[in-house]
């Protein structure tokens, strides 16, 4: 049962009117204000969420992780200094601007992936420690199809192939196993993350020096706004709630999947060929 202490609306205060007192369209009004202003909030801890979670993983393993394999890349490859990499990069030069872009790359990549796994959780099945293998093979897979491509140099001038292969399949794998966790962690109200100032502080701190992030951020939070708008719309729930829907939507992730790994196995049959 709702107390007044619980319902907002019909809180009582020093000098102010019960909703029994007020106006049918002041009561309005005042429950419109307040589903406003958790329509807001909610989509403020989504964001939070996206950004405490998905950038510092992403800057963890996609941008120092992959400059890290690069560096391992240059010392095993023989004749590769000073050329350009498929991605504008120059083989076995290292500077400031060039990791501050893989930088910046990691936390855009760990916004979405953030994002991403939100969407695919709760189709997910089976214990927790198989879930966080199938995120991590399925993004190894569906991410490593678009890192690894055969009509470049990236992948004929670096060896060993396999290594080279190797690494930016595990990296993406990686970014899988630990979002998950990550992700989980800082929703829990519980979480270190939430506590007082905390809660904002922390945000700021961490896409302040990734400020091209935002724009990333700009689209999750139009895609988020629509979303909390229509999911308690009676057809939308029907749908969400129809077993049809849950088994649609495991096949969809589950084609993106397999699309991502034969797409890989034919990047990688390629390159093998030309190697």
């Amino acid at each position: 049962m709702t107390t007044p202490a619980d319902d907002p609306v019909s809180s009582e205060e020093p000098g102010t009117s019960t909703v029994a007192e007020l106006p049918a369209g002041d009561v309005g009004a005042r429950r419109a204000a307040i589903d406003g202003q958790v329509y807001v909030r909610d989509i403020g801890e989504a964001l939070r969420v996206l950004v405490v979670a998905g950038v510092p993983v992403g800057v963890l393993v996609a941008g120092i992780g992959s400059r890290l394999a690069m560096l391992l890349l240059r010392l095993t490859s023989t004749d590769v200094a000073g050329i350009e990499s498929d991605d504008g990069f120059t083989i076995g030069e290292v500077t400031l601007a060039g990791t501050y872009n893989l930088l910046i790359i990691g936390a855009a990549a760990g916004i979405i992936g953030a994002g991403a796994y939100q969407w695919v959780r709760p189709w997910l099945l089976g214990p927790t420690w198989f879930r966080r293998l199938t995120v991590g093979a399925g993004t190894g897979a569906v991410v490593g199809s678009m890192l690894i491509h055969a009509d470049g140099i990236d992948f004929v001038v670096l060896t060993p192939t396999w290594l080279a292969i190797g690494l930016f399949i595990a990296l993406p794998a990686l970014f899988g196993v630990l979002i998950g966790p990550v992700v989980d962690h800082v929703e829990q109200p519980t979480s270190w993350t939430t506590r007082r100032r905390t809660r904002w502080l922390l945000p700021v701190l961490l896409i302040a020096p990734f400020p091209l992030s935002l724009m990333i951020l700009a689209v999750a939070a139009a895609i988020i706004a629509v979303w909390f708008a229509v999911r308690s719309v009676a057809i939308v729930e029907w749908i969400r709630e129809a077993r049809w829907f849950g088994y649609a939507i495991r096949a969809f992730w589950l084609f993106i999947g397999a699309a991502g790994l034969v797409a890989l196995v034919g990047d990688v049959n390629d390159i093998v060929a030309i190697t």
